[in-house]
């Protein structure tokens, strides 16, 4: 059964005022709140993904217990519709928004969690949760890796990064609004189709990201006519087809080459990888074929209803 959403106001995390309230709503006294705060509790390295290093910052012990109640309270907060990274949503939902012969133009936010630092936490806990200024203080510190910035390897990053730049994506949801254009935010891919997607409106996007003091990557910033294929979130769009990128048909290739000459020690592991590709994959052919199914019904139901 999904878990009901309730308002920003309703949060446990909401107008904490004293050192007794935050104790009761995250199970952590004030003292021990202070000692987690030491490096000790984070492990740390750098992982590379098709040749790209990125440092991850992930949380131990205790503080990793205390980073999921944060995470398990703010996913309880109702999100704007135009969020699909949450439960209930995927990424192939969120490409399945986009579907049409129309332009679209996308970009992404820069090192999106190292780039949510202390202080806009802390006025997200002080402004928007109405915290008291040293629970705001208290609750950044928790939150942030040394209390510098957001960690990227914790349960709590996407949903403090969220609303820590809620105004910023709202803004420019309104944006997105005006220009009769349909907007979707995954994690730190922004999305935007409609008739008046232009390369002026992703201009225009940008320069409203930049000015709130984060970055957009340029090779990651594009614009689509309505007769391109346009990849959205790990799918390609080709009118109201959505279809397999060619690099996942190569992970999948890769992967059952992989399979047929592993060892046996390392069956098992390169067989998860396998279904793991498998499963992806399916999500985005189960979702064409649905809708390609309902469009053929819908073509054979419509002479009958005009009869």
């Amino acid at each position: 059964m999904a878990r009901s959403s309730y308002p920003l106001t309703s949060s446990p995390l909401f107008r904490l005022l004293g050192k007794g309230q935050l104790q009761q709503a995250l199970g952590v006294s004030w003292t021990d709140g202070a000692r987690l705060l030491q490096p000790r509790y984070y492990r740390t390295w750098t992982k590379t993904t098709n040749g790209k290093a990125r440092d991850i910052q992930q949380p131990l012990y205790e503080l990793e217990n205390l980073h999921k109640r944060i995470a398990s309270l703010l996913s309880r907060i109702a999100l704007p519709d135009y969020v699909y990274s949450r439960r209930t949503r995927s990424h192939v939902d969120n490409a399945d928004r986009h579907r049409g012969a129309v332009p679209l133009v996308k970009t992404d936010i820069n090192k999106f969690y190292p780039s949510v630092t202390w202080p806009m936490v802390y006025r997200m806990f002080r402004d928007r949760f109405e915290c008291a200024e040293d629970i705001s203080a208290r609750l950044a510190d928790l939150c942030c890796y040394l209390q510098k910035h957001l960690p990227t390897g914790s349960a709590l990053s996407g949903y403090v990064a969220f609303f820590a730049t809620q105004p910023l994506f709202d803004q420019l949801a309104a944006l997105s609004d005006k220009h009769g254009c349909k907007i979707t935010l995954y994690v730190d891919d922004l999305t935007i189709s409609g008739s008046k997607a232009s390369r002026a409106l992703l201009a225009e996007l940008r320069a409203r990201i930049r000015y709130f003091g984060l970055r957009t990557r340029h090779s990651k910033s594009m614009a689509f006519r309505e007769n391109q294929p346009k990849p959205v979130t790990g799918t390609v769009l080709i009118g109201e087809r959505m279809v397999l990128p060619n690099r996942q048909h190569l992970k999948l290739w890769q992967a059952k080459r992989a399979l047929a000459s592993a060892a046996p020690a390392d069956r098992e592991a390169t067989a998860k990888m396998l279904m793991g590709r498998v499963i992806q994959a399916n999500q985005i052919v189960a979702r064409q074929f649905a809708t390609t199914h309902t469009a053929s019904s819908d073509s054979v139901k419509q002479p009958l209803a005009q009869t």
